[in-house]
């Protein structure tokens, strides 16, 4: 059967579906290349839904930094170089308060005792999480419109696009909220291989809550949500520990055993994005990169092959690969 990864961005803007697309390849890529198995050419496609909440995309071509459309983290390769740890008076001042304001944002004490402020959370840091819970409309004059029915189509037409494939399922951030409930949802119709989340907020309590609260789960019940039943192989949740929007990265308590005997088990990574100088643990490009994660793309793309025609593409890919950088 022929395999296929499939790619679910995450929240915020972005830039132009074809550059997105090129930016998650190359990445995936140098993740290839770092464990030794590099790869000129897999089947990849990128779910783009960043248009349903954006109308207009990014602008690679922006240098205006102050525009609300200047890109400001773009695809780049890993630095090889050693970071200096920021000591100075601003740095530590900005890292403190960086630090008591993730312990309000993702306090289960705060969620729990005032959730009205929780939702002024959602609403501040996460709006399009907030457009996507509330079911809320980008363009106001439209009532019948709703945004969770939109994103949740173009993610659930994809897989059934391909759903005569082996699907290894990768979805970012926020992208894994809606993964999660597309699954849910279209059991009946769309069966993938595996999925992988990366710096995904559904551990987050009032996150969780949320989904609980959608799937008609008590929220003050300690019930767990099911894993889709559509998952055949396995379910790996990636976080890096300075990634703030992962918060609990550990969902094996939060999820059911699926009847494949499937449930989300952890992994910590060392996400290395960084752009301008600044480091961003909780970017998709650095999640895509890690050895980790190509290694199970690897084992996704070899599983049920000859071992010795894996070994013979293997070495024909290595040839080739340097035969083209040099």
């Amino acid at each position: 059967m022929d395999k296929i990864i499939i790619g679910v961005h995450g929240l915020g803007n972005k830039p132009p579906r074809d550059i997105l697309e090129k930016w998650w390849q190359q990445s995936i890529a140098e993740g290839l290349k770092r464990i030794g198995h590099p790869r000129k050419e897999f089947n990849f496609e990128l779910v783009y839904w960043a248009d349903s909440l954006h109308p207009v995309p990014l602008n690679p071509d922006e240098t205006d930094k102050s525009n609300d459309l200047y890109l400001s983290e773009r695809y780049v390769p890993a630095s090889k170089r050693i970071k200096n740890k920021p000591n100075g008076f601003r740095e530590k001042f900005m890292n403190f308060f960086k630090r008591q304001r993730d312990k309000i944002l993702f306090s289960e004490r705060v969620h729990v005792n005032f959730p009205s402020f929780t939702d002024l959370i959602i609403k501040h840091f996460f709006k399009d999480l907030d457009i996507y819970f509330t079911q809320k409309c980008v363009e106001e004059n439209k009532s019948d419109c709703l945004v969770k029915d939109i994103i949740r189509e173009i993610i659930t037409n994809a897989l059934k696009k391909h759903k005569r494939k082996d699907i290894l399922l990768i979805a970012h951030s926020m992208g894994t909220i809606v993964t999660y409930d597309v699954l849910i949802n279209s059991e009946r119709d769309v069966t993938i291989d595996s999925l992988v989340t990366i710096g995904s907020p559904i551990g987050v309590p009032f996150i969780f809550d949320k989904l609980k609260n959608d799937f008609n789960v008590d929220p003050d019940d300690n019930s767990k949500l099911r894993t889709p039943g559509n998952i055949k192989t396995e379910w790996i949740n990636m976080a890096d520990t300075e990634d703030k929007v992962a918060g609990s990265m550990d969902l094996s308590e939060l999820f059911k055993f699926n009847s494949n005997n499937v449930k989300p088990s952890s992994m910590l990574v060392n996400n290395n994005y960084e752009s301008e100088g600044i480091e961003n643990p909780h970017k998709s490009f650095g999640y895509l990169r890690t050895p980790e994660l190509a290694q199970i793309i690897d084992d996704f793309l070899c599983r049920g092959k000859s071992k010795i025609i894996i070994w013979i593409k293997g070495k024909f890919d290595t040839i080739r690969y340097k035969f083209l950088s040099s």
